[in-house]
């Protein structure tokens, strides 16, 4: 059988119209040939969920939002979300159906809270729906207590300023201007010495640099000549010391050799130290001047005529 040439493009267009909107579904996240349970979640605020975002638990994908519909006859109105749940894991019908964000930049997505409960959910149940706060929202929350302290402070200082603006009259404000102008002069010259102490600093550094090398040689020189004079002290001080050795090497020479006489028995040392009937008498002599010394003292007339008006006195046996 010959198939006509409209037969074979009518044949190529539903292919093509086919594979293009299962192409399309692809891009959206849509799996079409997904045999997955179906929930619906009620929702007064949807906070951006868009269709085809992804359902996890536990951070794990096992689902889309297939689609949301907008019940808009109630009032207020709301909004069923479905979710198809590919995975087959099984859940009460207390689990919660969760909008966050996971990210700054990526959009809201939906995550189940699971309940293990014994009433299971089926495909076609309802489930309850929540709304968690975003990052913004939790980073505006953080922020809360901060904006009010603050808004606190600032009142505080608005009110001081009034405050101080009720103190000051104008003859104060007056002076107020007065020595803040004073204080602007006093910067002002203390600007201008600043300025004259870099300028005195770069004509130091100017004059230094010009007469480098004079500087350099006197330097040199001085420091030579503190090295020679160095020098000289250390002559000085050897000269010194080798002298006092020599002398006290000539005194330790003649002390040697005054006692090698002693001991030889030479001199009036020597004598005194060698010979016994030296040492005998001069003991005895010792002795008698002693005798001699106390008998004085007990006798003195003896040795001592004392005249009394003239006559002697006898001296006593």
């Amino acid at each position: 059988m010959k198939l006509s040439k409209e037969f074979k493009i009518g044949i190529v267009t539903i292919v093509t119209l086919i594979g293009f909107f299962m192409l399309f579904n692809f891009l959206k996240g849509q799996n079409i040939f997904s045999s997955g349970r179906l929930f619906i979640v009620k929702f007064e605020n949807v906070k951006g969920l868009a269709p085809s975002k992804p359902v996890s638990i536990n951070g794990l994908r096992v689902g889309q939002v297939k689609e949301i519909k907008i019940v808009d006859d109630a009032k207020p109105i709301y909004f069923d979300v479905v979710l198809s749940i590919d995975k087959d894991i099984q859940f009460s019908k207390k689990t919660i159906a969760e909008i966050y964000e996971p990210g700054i930049m990526s959009g809201p997505e939906v995550r189940l809270l699971l309940d293990y409960g014994p009433d299971i959910a089926k495909s076609g149940d309802y489930l309850e729906g929540r709304v968690a706060g975003g990052m913004m929202d939790g980073l505006t929350k953080q922020l809360s207590p901060t904006q009010t302290k603050l808004d606190s402070v600032l009142v505080s200082f608005n009110h001081t300023l009034q405050g101080v603006n009720n103190i000051l009259d104008k003859d104060a404000q007056q002076d107020v201007k007065a020595m803040l102008k004073n204080l602007n002069n006093t910067v002002a010259s203390f600007d201008k010495t600043a300025q004259s102490l870099t300028a005195t600093s770069n004509s130091a550094n100017n004059l230094i640099a010009s007469n480098q090398k004079t500087l350099s040689a006197t330097l040199t020189s001085a420091k030579s000549t503190v090295e020679k004079f160095g020098q000289t002290a250390d002559k000085l001080n050897e000269l010194q010391l080798d002298q006092v050795i020599k002398n006290f090497e000539n005194v330790s020479k003649n002390l040697n050799g005054l006692l090698e006489d002693v001991n030889n028995g030479k001199g009036s040392l020597g004598k005194l130290a060698k010979d016994d009937g030296i040492a005998n008498e001069l003991e005895a002599t010792i002795k008698n001047m002693n005798s001699l010394v106390e008998d004085l003292k007990k006798n003195p007339s003896r040795y001592v005529n004392i005249s009394v008006f003239g006559k002697k006195q006898p001296i006593q046996p």
